[in-house]
């Protein structure tokens, strides 16, 4: 998806997506997620942490800690499942 990377750049200034894009980015991300096996495979090493409760800022802090993606390998507990990135 073309825009992905020019969303991701708003964010990473703190800077609010306009609703419309707001909106594809959600449509984009459930695609994804249905596309996914409920079970994932990770391969070592990785990089395993807790819940961040949707905290955008925190989860910015963690790649500046751990390294970016697809760099680092991540696996992030949450109450409704694990999410492997």
């Amino acid at each position: 998806m073309a825009d992905l990377d020019h969303w991701i750049d708003i964010a990473k200034q703190c800077k609010y997506l306009p609703e419309n894009d707001l909106k594809k980015l959600c449509d984009y991300v459930c695609e994804l997620l249905l596309e996914e096996s409920n079970v994932q495979p990770v391969s070592t090493p990785v990089t395993v942490c807790g819940d961040i409760h949707g905290q955008f800022y925190d989860l910015e802090e963690l790649f500046n800690t751990g390294g970016q993606v697809p760099d680092t390998s991540y696996v992030f507990m949450v109450s409704t499942g694990t999410i492997v990135l």
